[in-house]
């Protein structure tokens, strides 16, 4: 079985005994799909790798409610890569909520991955929570940015949802993580977001992919959380591109009817990662 790792909460599959009646939310992250279901970055096959991440999910995580996809879901952009997705998503049996993230074309998605139980909407509520999805999509860039609509639908939807406990997810990291490279390719306009965040004290948690690799700290309160990738990681406080040599992961998140957040990271054990560690990127 694999065990978690760097649990918020030092939680474990056997002794968490939580309420019955939290959401139980799974979080995947840049699985960097291509048209080619052969296709591989930095020498890993990515859809494989996606494969035994999903079945890992599926083994030690059975009460699953719903699954979230954090961007960089397809590496090339391409209506194949996002049909091998949903196809690779169904098999969670759950709900599968996707967002963009910076090697996505937004349109694609949403024009490719739409409708229940796979599909890309603004926010869903459920058990007392509302879970907002933001697109940080700046496209020709790396950099995330959220454009006006998105700002403005997000304080709509705050000011709609009083009363739920809210999760935010989006695909760039809003604060820093001290990884140099990392950081420079970060939201670009943080500060709007926090502008809005900040003033609405239902927001328990804002959770990220782009790291390819697990963080947890508090800002106001708020836990602020990044997930591995199901493929390759970065090694964490990297001045530059360096890959780590943690396998392929997942998080889970708890959502607590009080608006507590249990959360924890899984990474496959005796997964064969065949990643060339000394490339210095991707593009």
């Amino acid at each position: 079985m694999t065990m978690p790792e760097g649990s918020a909460n030092n939680a474990t599959e056997d002794n968490r005994n939580l309420p019955s009646d939290s959401l139980e939310v799974l979080q995947l992250s840049d699985p960097h799909l291509f048209a080619d279901p052969e296709g591989r970055l930095l020498g890993m096959q990515t859809l494989l790798s996606l494969q035994h991440v999903i079945a890992d999910a599926n083994k030690n995580l059975p009460s699953m409610d719903l699954a979230l996809v954090t961007g960089d879901l397809v590496h090339d952009a391409s209506p194949a890569g996002y049909s091998l997705l949903k196809k690779e998503l169904a098999h969670l049996g759950v709900p599968a909520y996707c967002l963009p993230g910076n090697h996505d074309d937004s349109k694609i998605l949403n024009r490719t991955i739409s409708g229940n139980p796979i599909d890309t909407p603004f926010s869903i509520q459920k058990k007392g929570w509302s879970i907002i999805l933001l697109d940080s999509n700046l496209p020709g860039s790396t950099l995330g940015e959220l454009n006006a609509i998105q700002l403005a639908k997000l304080q709509e939807t705050l000011s709609s949802h009083p009363n739920h406990h809210t999760l935010i997810c989006l695909h760039h990291h809003a604060v820093a993580i001290k990884s140099q490279w990392l950081d420079r390719i970060m939201l670009n306009n943080a500060n709007d977001f926090f502008a809005i965040t900040d003033r609405h004290p239902q927001i328990k948690g804002i959770t990220c992919g782009h790291v390819h690799q697990s963080f947890e700290e508090r800002r106001n309160g708020v836990l602020l959380m990044g997930a591995p990738s199901t493929c390759f990681q970065f090694a964490p406080k990297s001045v530059d591109f360096k890959i780590d040599n943690r396998a392929p992961g997942y998080r889970r998140l708890t959502l607590l009817p009080d608006g507590a957040i249990h959360t924890d990271t899984f990474h496959l054990s005796r997964y064969n990662c065949s990643v060339d560690r000394s490339s210095s990127g991707y593009c």
